[in-house]
């Protein structure tokens, strides 16, 4: 028995409707709803979401049907939420520990529990339902285990009271923040979508760009780089935006492997680049404990060093591989989207200044969704009738179920990690492990980071390697702020990292290369970005603190050194660069990008040689040319590869 496809969405589509209504309600009629109340209602509809969207195998495809059993499990969840919606009075109320739990609230919350671990599955993959599972057995496993894994254990009773009665489990922080910060700007991003934001993106980079040295991929950096900051997924933004892009560099002689690449590394690092980033972000700023507009600020310049390596090294392939300008590329199209569409620009200006105002995220959002829809209406091109906004609100529901889902697992794993003292252990023999070192500190949550986030979104991976990595770094002497934006960071980046580089796989998907080399070439791309972490740990001045003439020193040597490693990894500077310039360029590179003077004198020396020695090559390519003796040599950029 099967629900047919039409009934799956008009039973989704009423789900979405009702969870924006109830997430509504605190922002239009200013009756604000007790905490697990809201909370529930948001795991609750979004685990339906996930059983009618994805099966067992994978995600249904356009017209497929739900099986019964799904069905079943969507109903489930909705009844959870319903259930634990009506106990937001009592819960508010109750003393943690002390008062009963009742027959009902063991029913709920271990039906709650095992939805979520399938759901978090599904969604997100088998390592975070895997780390669940794990932990639920190690809170009632403890007393039979041997030597430091052992503990006190819990009762049934105590389990349930944690996780569903109270702030500390599946109720906790990570789904507070998903309820209360993400699910607004997931909205926002779809009626960005909707309203052709993506096309605009599109246009103005290939408007700026389009008639530059590798102009059809310096556009895909470009307008991936602005539609990935209010999409929040890397792999949505690929199969959004790259459908365009890439099709646009194989026409002017990209390769179809390094096409997807570039759009794979712009598109991820999307997340990392204000106002919005991505999902992770907001729930980074809750854990910190510090307004969103802080972490915003403060991934400015690590963002825009991102993105200028990007850009430089797809510049310095060009040139290397002799796709020169077509100064008589048609632009005239690109131009009049441009002119259709700007106006669509107008709510992210108000969204930017309401972020600088301290507003609350939850109206922030609200407000910048209403603009969204008022502003649509200046042209018809962009024009948001009512079946645009149902079809941007389930969009943004079915994003958002990407977030709740495994917020809401990680919170159980939060739970059995703090009360069990599992999270002292790991702490402890992390910081065994790295001894006294911080750089190894960082290698070793780096690696950790890049694990956890093989095949998870971005936000579960994050959350992950924040319980599991960021006490160990915070207790070294990293401050909270930098401590989590290094973990945030690499949680991004391993979305281009093989072995389980999803957004390199979903854009060798869109150009029709090798799934793995363009998980490697993605991941080349990208280096400089492992880079910037290490250096802001060391530096915050790269985060924009401290005295204003370290933050310029600092940001102006790691610029250097930025476009110096793009270059290297390009394989052009003032002519193709030998494998010797290279290595020497991109050494030089990663020394001005450490903040520290000596490096930095050590890098700035290495720059000199390797440019001082490009450009007498250069020189005696055109005095040779001038003679007419001269043949076409390694430093040539018209020569192959």
């Amino acid at each position: 028995m099967v629900l047919s496809p039409r009934h799956a969405r008009l039973l989704l589509g009423a789900i979405a409707l009702g969870l924006a209504a109830v997430q509504f309600i605190p922002v239009f009629m200013g009756r604000a709803l007790y905490e697990i109340s809201l909370l529930s209602a948001h795991v609750g509809a979004t685990t339906a979401i996930v059983y009618l969207m994805v099966g067992q195998s994978g995600r249904r495809k356009e017209g497929e049907g739900v099986p019964v059993l799904d069905l079943v499990c969507a109903l489930l969840a909705l009844a959870c939420a319903v259930y634990f919606f009506r106990q937001g009075g009592r819960v508010a109320e109750r003393i943690e520990g002390v008062d009963p739990v009742y027959t009902s609230d063991y029913v709920f919350g271990i039906v709650l529990i095992l939805l979520l671990v399938e759901a978090a599955r599904r969604i997100a993959g088998i390592v975070l339902a895997a780390l669940a599972v794990l932990f639920i057995v190690y809170v009632f496993a403890g007393p039979y285990l041997p030597g430091p894994l052992a503990h006190s254990g819990m009762s049934l009773k105590r389990f349930i009271d944690l996780q569903v009665l109270s702030d500390q489990g599946i109720f906790g922080t990570p789904i507070s923040a998903s309820a209360n910060m993400v699910f607004y700007f997931v909205i926002v991003g779809a009626f960005l979508e909707r309203s052709g934001a993506g096309r605009l993106f599109v246009d103005l980079a290939y408007c700026a760009t389009g008639r530059a040295w590798g102009g059809a991929a310096k556009a895909g950096v470009v307008s991936s780089g602005l539609f990935g900051t209010v999409s929040g997924s890397a792999v949505a933004n690929v199969l959004m935006s790259g459908v365009v892009t890439i099709p646009l560099m194989r026409r002017t002689g990209f390769k179809a492997n390094f096409a997807g690449a570039v759009e794979a590394t712009a598109s991820t690092g999307g997340q990392l680049a204000p106002p919005v980033m991505g999902a992770a972000a907001f729930i980074l700023a809750d854990i910190v404990g510090v307004s969103y507009g802080t972490v915003a600020y403060a991934a400015i310049v690590p963002a825009a060093l991102f993105y200028l390596s990007l850009y430089v090294l797809v510049d310095s392939h060009a040139r290397r591989h002799g796709l020169a300008p077509n100064k008589d590329l048609p632009l005239a199209e690109s131009w009049r989207g441009f002119r259709e569409r700007w106006h669509v620009l107008l709510p992210l200006v108000l969204m930017v200044y309401l972020l600088t105002s301290q507003y609350s995220l939850m109206r922030v959002g609200a407000v910048t969704m209403v603009a969204i829809i008022v502003v649509s209406w200046l042209r018809p091109v962009t024009r948001l009738g009512l079946k645009d906004i149902y079809a941007a609100l389930v969009s943004g529901a079915r994003s958002a179920a990407e977030v709740a889902v495994p917020s809401a697992v990680a919170g159980i794993i939060v739970g059995a990690l703090v009360h069990t003292g599992m999270a002292l252990h790991l702490e402890r023999w992390l910081l065994d492990v790295a001894g006294s070192s911080l750089f190894v500190s960082l290698l070793g949550a780096m690696f950790l980071t890049l694990v956890f986030g093989m095949g998870m979104p971005t936000a579960a991976a994050y959350l992950v390697a924040a319980i599991l990595v960021g006490p160990a770094l915070q207790n070294l002497g990293v401050p909270p702020l930098e401590a989590h934006l290094f973990i945030f960071y690499f949680s991004v980046l391993s979305m281009v990292t093989p072995p389980v580089a999803l957004a390199a796989y979903a854009a060798a998907g869109v150009s029709g290369g090798s799934l793995w080399t363009t998980g490697l070439i993605s991941f080349g791309l990208a280096i400089p970005g492992f880079i910037i972490p290490f250096a802001f740990v060391s530096d915050p001045s790269l985060l924009l603190q401290g005295d204003a003439l370290d933050i310029v020193r600092t940001v102006g040597t790691a610029v250097v050194g930025v476009c110096a490693t793009a270059a290297a990894s390009g394989g052009f500077a003032l002519g193709r660069l030998s494998t010797p310039a290279r290595a020497a360029l991109f050494a030089g590179g990663v020394l001005l990008i450490v903040p520290d003077n000596a490096s930095e004198i050590a890098g700035l020396v290495l720059l000199v040689l390797v440019m001082g020695w490009q450009l007498r090559f250069a020189r005696g390519q055109a005095g040779a040319a001038g003679g007419g003796a001269a043949k076409p040599d390694a430093c040539s950029e018209t020569s192959t590869s």
